[in-house]
């Protein structure tokens, strides 16, 4: 995991939560993210708010426009290795950019949701033996956890996207796009002599 990564996603949101979770051996297990995704803090000492300013250097300028907390891990979610329930989830790796944000639309149990793509990127030197995995809390909330072969590396919560306009965009982008697939082939133009350069050359 590149924890610069994790570092990055904190500050874009102005966001950083600890969160501490009490292992089966009485040590605490800490995990840090911005409120949408966490990841392990594996090799770290364990952070509070003052700790985390001084080991990751968030200024005095910075810290007034960010929120720091330190939380116990709810217990609602599942961070462990492994889940009885989990479903694996399929990757096609499609995605669409809506709004300026890149989301990864993934097909559950329950519906579709999405997750904003660059909660994959404190992954991305591990990222050809991630899978990603469906989970679900008690009450029926759907959350994805990201596994580096057996391991946990990261929770991503999705992404709340699907109103109205969006569904109606995409209907409009799906249908424009069975137009042009069921459109006749265009007539190719005759090959051009690469000698005689491009079209497109005066």
């Amino acid at each position: 995991m590149k924890l610069k990564k994790v570092i990055s996603l904190c500050h874009q949101r102005k966001t950083f939560r600890l969160f501490d979770k009490i292992s089966e051996n009485g040590e605490i297990v800490q995990w840090m993210g911005d409120g949408c995704a966490a990841y392990p803090l594996n090799g770290l000492p364990i952070l509070d708010e003052e700790t985390l300013c001084a080991v990751f250097d968030i200024s005095e300028k910075q810290l007034k426009n960010t929120s720091i907390r330190r939380l116990t891990m709810p217990d609602v979610l599942n961070i462990g290795d492994t889940d009885p329930d989990e479903r694996v989830l399929k990757d096609d790796d499609f995605s669409i950019i809506y709004g300026g944000t890149e989301v990864k639309p993934i097909k559950t149990r329950t519906g579709i949701i999405f997750i904003q793509q660059k909660y994959l990127a404190p992954l991305e030197d591990v990222l050809d033996v991630v899978q990603l995995y469906e989970r679900v809390t008690p009450d029926g909330q759907t959350y994805v956890a990201a596994k580096a072969g057996l391991l946990i590396a990261a929770v991503i919560f999705p992404y709340r996207l699907v109103t109205e306009k969006f569904v109606n965009r995409l209907e409009e982008v799906a249908r424009e796009s069975r137009r042009v697939l069921n459109a006749p082939p265009p007539v190719r133009m005759a090959e051009r002599d690469p000698d005689q350069g491009s079209m497109f050359e005066g």
